[in-house]
Formats: structure tokens, sequence, C-alpha cells
């Protein structure tokens, strides 16, 4: 039996090219699984934020079509708007209606405000609105919803995220003009009209 020498078995070695696919696959496996999780969370999450700003827009769209709103019919609002948000949790999701009176001087403050795993406005409180809506002697409802989103994966993503939480108005529809300064609003019953704020 011949023995061969190292420096052969070495060339031959070198020039065996078996296995050298599986070889590079095995170390990309583990930086293509990552890539894959991260883009998944990163699709997800954006999927996420537009809903929050479609519940934001459909708070804002069902409280203005309403002349007077009662407590349930607020719950019934937030019911209906949270469905847009399927199928991400809604329990994940804080969400705020209020309507916002301006005064004949152009003073905006909230004349009442609901929420639903958020903070509520307080009555009378000063709002900072944007020129274009804060014209004298008219109202606006306010709405606001943010979403607390928490990566699936988390490889690329760490901790959770709040998303949205920016403020969409909408003029009322078909509000009553009353109170005061006979403002046109949306009334909600149990509350007087604004901007009469005590």
């Amino acid at each position: 039996m011949r023995r061969i020498g190292h420096g052969r078995r070495w060339r031959g070695f070198r020039r065996d090219d078996k296995g050298f696919a599986l070889v590079e696959f095995a170390m990309a496996l583990p930086v293509m699984l990552v890539a894959y999780c991260g883009m998944v969370d990163v699709v997800q999450m954006v999927m996420a934020n537009r809903k929050v700003t479609q519940l934001t827009l459909a708070l804002a769209d069902l409280t203005a079509r309403a002349a007077a709103v009662a407590p349930a019919d607020v719950e019934n609002i937030f019911d209906a708007a949270q469905s847009v948000l399927m199928p991400f949790d809604a329990s994940n999701a804080s969400m705020v209606i209020s309507s916002v009176v301006v005064d004949a001087n152009g003073n905006a403050r909230v004349c009442w405000s609901n929420q639903r795993n958020g903070q509520a406005l307080v009555r009378g409180a000063t709002v900072l609105l944007p020129d274009s809506i804060r014209v004298p002697s008219t109202s606006v409802i306010m709405a606001t919803a943010s979403y607390r989103y928490t990566p699936q994966a988390g490889y690329v993503l760490t901790g959770s995220f709040t998303l949205g939480d920016n403020p969409i108005y909408s003029r009322p529809r078909a509000g009553q003009a009353v109170g005061t300064g006979n403002i046109e609003q949306v009334v909600r019953t149990g509350t007087k009209p604004c901007p009469d704020f005590n």
C-alpha cells in the first residue's frame, strides 16, 4: 500500500469542492433569518401605523356626523372605530375624542372630552390648534389615537413603539348652534354647550 504525501493530500482537499455550497449556506443562514424577521417586523409596524391613522380619522368622522352624543354613543363610536385596527389587538390602542370650541377672540378650549385607554382632556383647557383650524366662533372635533406596537420576533426591532398620537380634526356636519356664542357644535348630553366652560 502506497502512502500519499501530505502535500498531495492537501492539494486534493483544496480541489475537492463537494459540500462547498452547504458551508456557504450554513454561514449565510443566520444573517438571512435575522434580515427576514426584521423585514417582517418593519412591515407589520408600517401596517399598524397606517391602521392607527385610519382609526383616528374614523373617530373624528363618526363624531362629527352627530348633532349630539350621549356617553353611550361615544362608547359605540370607540367600538366601531377600533374595528379598523383588525387584525391588531385593540386593547393596545388609546383613543381620545374632544370637542374644541374657538370663541370670538380665537381662543380654543375643550368643551368635552372622552377617552378609552387614554387621557381625556379637561373641560376648559386651552388647546393649540393649527391656524387653518382656529377660526373664531367655530368648533371642531379633535381625535387622537395611539397604538403600542411590540415586534413579534424582536431580532432587529426591540422594545415597544408608540405609533400615532397625531390629532385629526373634523368640522361638525350636523352640529347644533347653541351656547352663549351660538356656535355650531356637537353637543354631549349632560354637558353644557360652550363657550360657557363652567
